[in-house]
């Protein structure tokens, strides 16, 4: 039987602040499950490291807390299973790319259109996952489905649209180089949607997260006119 090597305190923090975003040493105490005291030495070590930032916050009517967020090291620290899944698909989307169509391509559109193919790939891979007919239950199939990519962390409602958001960015190196990654990542949300999506915010851009729009009101991609039944 293999044994798992224990997830030490520091790096389930840096977990829970990359999947859930900035939190103060109470909320990350009650998280882990260790004593503020345990918390906030971990967090000025890892501060004195590098790989989180804190600001001031106020919340409700007392005074400004510390919160603390991943700093950019600290994001690329939680990235090597995102790169590892990555380079393994970088490879077959290659292969699916007709000769024809890509010889004499500029490097810009090479790359293009090799994460096009990575973004068709992922979505037929989480494709059996979503299969609602109607758009607000294919909205939350796709981000449940999407959530252990690094793609997806929350949905929010807010009338005529939902707002897709994520609060760690996948690849951060890559898409400081090249947004061709950040189009793959709203271009799987929207094969997976059969809806349009407009990526609102980047994270790589200095955005608190990375935000994609849905607008409401759409026809649901699954159900089909009676003409065609």
């Amino acid at each position: 039987m293999v044994q798992r090597r224990p997830v030490s305190t520091r790096e389930e923090v840096i977990r829970l602040l990359h999947e859930h975003g900035p939190a103060s040493v109470a909320a990350l105490a009650e998280r882990v499950g260790v004593s503020e005291g345990a918390i906030r030495r971990h967090m000025d070590i890892m501060q004195a490291e590098g790989l989180v930032e804190s600001r001031l916050e106020r919340q409700g009517r007392g005074r400004p807390g510390l919160v603390y967020s991943l700093s950019v090291a600290g994001e690329e620290r939680t990235a090597a299973a995102n790169y590892a899944r990555l380079l393994e698909r970088l490879y077959p989307a290659l292969e699916s790319l007709p000769m024809a169509e890509v010889s004499g391509a500029s490097g810009d559109a090479l790359v293009q259109r090799l994460f096009e193919a990575v973004a068709k790939g992922v979505a037929s891979e989480y494709s059996a996952h979503v299969t609602a007919s109607d758009l607000p239950a294919r909205v939350g199939q796709v981000a449940e489905a999407l959530s252990g990519e690094g793609i997806l962390t929350q949905v929010v409602d807010e009338g005529d649209v939902y707002r897709l958001l994520n609060v760690g960015c996948p690849y951060r190196s890559t898409a400081a180089e090249n947004h061709a990654c950040c189009e793959a990542d709203r271009r799987t949300i929207e094969l997976l949607l059969e809806v349009p999506v407009t990526q609102t915010a980047r994270a790589v851009e200095g955005a608190s997260m990375c935000e994609y729009v849905v607008q409401k009101g759409q026809a649901s991609p699954l159900v089909r006119a009676p003409s065609e039944t």
